[in-house]
């Protein structure tokens, strides 16, 4: 098997084990948020929908940036956002189309590429293949956070704040706004 199949591989995987985790959220369930923790906490505002839309942003912009020659944007992505939330399952179509959208962006790619430097939403460039392997970690990482936070949480009527906005306030100042 070929490195860059392997990669391939690799995302299926991690993202079939992220949309494993999510089997049977309700939106209630996916509502519910923990007290938050400080800065940073869980990369979201602790609630499963903000870690799906999280992971969503994620594979859009690295996609994007690092393999669909830096068009997208942040600004984009927080106006796609606002056109469903707080819709779960929207949220859930959006996680799937970010994902396929991520997948296409590499589709080409040649094991010969993978250590040429590619740019990343944060400003600098890594190789292609970590890029490839962060993002498919990524899925895997929040996956456990989901599994966690399916234990912990009851489920809420009140919907969490919107991802949209988190991403006008946290990423207004990054090279691809």
């Amino acid at each position: 098997m070929r490195s860059i199949e392997l990669l391939r591989a690799d995302a299926e995987s991690a993202f079939a084990g992220l949309r494993e985790t999510l089997a049977d959220v309700s939106e209630g369930h996916a509502w519910a948020r923990l007290p938050e923790g400080g800065r940073d906490f869980l990369h979201t505002d602790a609630s499963i929908q903000g870690i799906v839309l999280h992971v969503a942003a994620g594979k859009r912009m690295y996609g994007g940036v690092g393999f669909g020659g830096t068009t997208a944007r942040w600004r984009d992505v927080a106006a796609q956002m606002d056109a469903f939330e707080p819709d779960w399952n929207a949220a859930l179509l959006y996680l799937d189309a970010s994902h396929r959208a991520w997948m296409d962006a590499w589709a080409g790619l040649r094991d010969e590429e993978l250590d040429g430097p590619r740019p990343r939403p944060q400003g600098d460039a890594w190789p292609a293949w970590r890029i490839l392997q962060t993002v498919s970690h990524h899925d895997s990482y929040h996956a456990g956070q989901i599994a966690v936070l399916r234990y912990a949480v009851g489920e809420s009527g009140v919907p969490p704040p919107r991802y949209g906005d988190d991403i006008r306030q946290y990423c207004a100042e990054l090279p691809h706004w």
